[in-house]
């Protein structure tokens, strides 16, 4: 597993700032532990004064807490950090109606905000051939993740680097409906009795809300990288087995206080995970591989 246990140092791309810690929490504790370098580039880590925020907004929108969280969540699994500094969608103008439509993509990649800026940054860490790098792969279809997510996947093409770069689950993926709905993840379904979510139904059930209001392109339709697009690119699997490091991640996690409430609380969270990890193998990643 070249990209997991190679020398050199791993790039992580985190679009928010616990995202990457929910995901691959148990992958940087294996590495770290091993004194391998693992670095965590959180891509959206500022926003509006949070004086200016109110209800939800303002739990998303406290940078400097959710900063904070973030510098202890990784100081526990030993990765060094960065951050590009750049506004979620929540926080952009043009202002959205309501939340729920951070989970709408826009039509083409002209919709997006930031990502040329994304892909640059990306570009540039990839420069070191040495490097290798995890990104998003956008289920859930949150706007943040996908934009992230195309961003990496141009840059990887790009600069000839897909076997460099792998593309992970996130979060999103305790609902088998999330995964089912993102091309690449549907190509490898778990049964539904399976679902992580049992473990905590209420908590499960709202992770299951976010397949219901997604709306859009997905973020290998973007690129024509969906596996029904014909293109001569494949994906792969992988799975990372999580080993000794499940109560670590648990633990980093435990650090995003704010976050975790509004996931259902820590307990829940960590049931979910848990069953994630039993049912599934590990955490999951996808490779994208071109054609020969």
């Amino acid at each position: 597993m070249v990209i997991v246990d190679g020398p050199g140092p791993l790039y992580i791309l985190s679009p928010h700032l616990d995202d990457a810690v929910l995901a691959v929490g148990a992958l940087i504790g294996r590495r770290t532990a091993a004194r391998r370098s693992v670095h965590v580039i959180s891509v959206y880590s500022d926003g509006p004064p949070p004086t200016t925020l109110r209800g939800r907004r303002r739990v998303f929108g406290d940078y400097g807490v959710r900063r904070g969280e973030d510098d202890r969540a990784l100081a526990l699994l030993g990765a060094d950090r960065s951050r590009m500094g750049l506004r979620e969608r929540l926080f952009r103008n043009p202002p959205l109606a309501r939340p729920i439509q951070v989970f709408r993509t826009p039509s083409s990649v002209a919709g997006f905000g930031e990502l040329d800026t994304i892909e640059s940054g990306i570009r540039e860490v990839l420069a070191d051939p040495v490097v290798t790098m995890l990104a998003p792969l956008g289920i859930g279809n949150h706007v943040d993740h996908v934009e992230v997510s195309v961003a990496a996947m141009r840059a990887a093409i790009g600069t000839d680097a897909t076997d460099r770069i792998a593309f992970y689950e996130e979060f999103y993926a305790i609902s088998e409906r999330c995964r089912r709905r993102h091309p690449v993840s549907a190509t490898a379904p778990f049964p539904w009795p399976s679902a992580p979510g049992w473990s905590a139904p209420r908590a499960g059930l709202a992770i299951e809300a976010v397949s219901w209001a997604a709306r859009g392109p997905a973020s290998s339709d973007f690129l024509g990288l969906s596996p029904t697009d014909g293109d001569h690119h494949t994906w792969t699997a992988q799975v990372v087995p999580v080993g000794g490091h499940e109560q670590a991640k648990i633990a980093a996690i435990g650090q995003y206080r704010s976050q975790t409430a509004m996931l259902g609380g820590l307990n829940r969270l960590a049931a979910m995970i848990r069953r994630s990890h039993a049912r599934r193998g590990g955490e999951l990643l996808w490779h994208l591989v071109p054609p020969r």
